[in-house]
């Protein structure tokens, strides 16, 4: 892919990302206020969660695995023995999905009792998970897809699925909310995941159709590939853990913490949704594709140019998600059964969560690089001492902070991973130069700092209040204010990365490409 493929690639992931995360939003305003921050909305959670991180371990170990291993094996023994490579492992996959998603039906039971929240919120949980079943096994199938598709170039119907999901689970809730209660939500979250398979169907069907191969439980390469995924199977279930212990600490909380911590999580994930994925979705297999060929040089450059542009966004998010928390959370729940008191449980934690904004994007091209050259040991290494720090400082913050402390205890994990990430990806990519990154990110910063110190200014003499639109007007100042001085200070420290970006937004509207 030329750096126009990979802009305008990133512009239509971008686009649904929006959607996406607009529809997000207000599935979760719409959960808030029909449902609040109880008992009922904690089980669904959970619930939710289970399902949901099926499908997020497939989605990262395929598209993780497949596209380098499509393109090594193409490489060697041409496309028709990729491409059966690529049934075979569907074959697998969809046997395991069918099997999980059977076990599952029949015991809901067993999952949910993980969560520990007593017998009344558990077995609401379990009805929900019952409920949800199908959903397992349709989002795991459309994880399936989105690799194949993504192998191929193909990024808009997996973008999309987002909308699609989002979707279902609106339908749900006002189709039946008056009737079935939170079970409504649990019946779109279904809804949704057959959106998602038949959304991708057509266009997955026309590459299978060009792609050649036949379904077979067997190829020379099968085995070769289990091994490899077995690290990035490890590294994706590990990454997983945190959400889980997230959901297992705050369930020992109050009633409605663990809803609140959600509502937090969601806000806090929507810089990556929209702006770190439509960039590194496209970007991954040019990468994939440098290393393959042993083009070195050009995935440093690459790296380094994706790492100016994120900063530049990740940044200044970072700073504006940390001090407008209270503001944002206002605006997007403070309605219907959201009342003040839950507004302000749903602050605390999304503080935290904006601190780890501009680690997560870094870490995540990280990830992404060291991904791209099968380096999925170094990953998962990275991902053990993150995962057992996390849980240590959950132990240490729960009590005295309560859900603002299981935020705290992530955004300090994923700086650590991102360091971990960095001296593994320095150790084997000699070419991508530490100094060069730290004085890249440096002047970004130091842009970003001027920026906030303008932005301060407004917010001592402005109180926000504690409306929706008095909590808008705020947000627009301090936004506007602090944005306009770090893209001056931004001119003048990092002009580079400014100019790469620029380059960026005139590949979107079509103009040549340049080298």
């Amino acid at each position: 892919m030329s750096i126009r493929q990979v802009a305008r690639a990133a512009a239509v992931v971008a686009l649904f990302g929006i959607l996406s995360r607009t529809l997000g939003f207000v599935r979760e305003i719409v959960l808030a206020g029909v449902y609040g921050t109880t008992a009922q909305t904690d089980a669904y959670v959970n619930a939710l969660f289970l399902v949901n991180t099926v499908a997020a371990v497939l989605l990262y170990v395929l598209t993780t695995l497949l596209i380098p291993v499509f393109q090594q094996e193409r490489e060697r023994s041409g496309t028709d023995s990729a491409w059966g490579l690529l049934w075979s492992i569907f074959a697998w996959v969809g046997i395991v999905l069918i099997a999980l998603t059977a076990f599952i039906a029949i015991w809901p039971e067993g999952p949910v009792a993980l969560f520990d929240m007593g017998p009344e919120r558990s077995q609401i949980a379990a009805d929900l998970l019952r409920v949800m079943a199908p959903a397992l096994m349709l989002q795991g199938f459309s994880a399936l897809f989105t690799a194949i598709l993504q192998v191929h170039g193909r990024f808009a119907g997996p973008a999309a699925v987002g909308v699609a999901f989002n979707t279902g689970i609106l339908i749900g809730v006002i189709a039946g909310a008056g009737t079935l209660g939170i079970t409504a939500a649990a019946w779109g979250v279904t809804l949704g995941a057959l959106l998602q398979v038949l959304f991708q169907l057509p266009q997955f069907s026309r590459e299978a159709r060009n792609g050649g191969g036949h379904m077979s439980l067997r190829h020379p390469s099968l085995s070769p590939t289990l091994v490899l995924a077995i690290p990035v199977l490890a590294a994706s279930m590990l990454q997983q853990i945190n959400s889980f212990t997230d959901k297992l600490f705050a369930s020992s909380l109050e009633a409605g913490r663990n809803a609140a911590l959600s509502f937090a999580n969601a806000l806090g994930s929507a810089p990556r949704t929209v702006l770190l994925f439509p960039l590194l979705m496209p970007l991954f297999p040019l990468l994939a594709g440098y290393i393959a060929k042993g083009k070195r040089n050009e995935t440093a450059a690459a790296f380094h140019r994706a790492a100016g542009i994120l900063a530049l966004v990740a940044i200044p998010v970072t700073v504006f998600m940390t001090i407008g928390a209270s503001e944002i959370a206002q605006v997007a729940f403070g309605r219907g059964k959201c009342d003040a008191a839950c507004v302000s449980e749903i602050a605390s934690p999304l503080a935290f969560y904006g601190v780890a904004v501009w680690g997560n994007f870094i870490g995540y091209l990280l990830n992404r690089t060291l991904s791209a050259g099968n380096r999925a040991r170094e990953v998962m290494i990275a991902t053990i001492i993150s995962v057992v720090v996390t849980i240590g400082l959950d132990l240490v913050f729960l009590q005295p902070m309560q859900q603002a402390g299981l935020a705290l205890a992530s955004a300090i994990a994923v700086y650590l991973n991102t360091v971990i990430t960095l001296w593994f990806l320095r150790r084997n990519t000699p070419e991508i130069s530490v100094r060069v990154l730290a004085m890249q990110q440096g002047r970004v910063l130091v842009a970003a700092l001027g920026g906030t110190v303008a932005a301060l200014i407004p917010v001592f003499l402005m109180p926000s209040g504690d409306t929706f639109w008095s909590a808008v007007v705020w947000l627009a100042v301090v936004g506007a204010v602090g944005g306009a001085v770090f893209v001056v200070l931004a001119r003048v420290l990092a002009p580079r990365e400014l100019a790469d970006a620029r380059l960026s937004l005139r590949n979107l509207r079509g103009g040549r490409a340049q080298a």
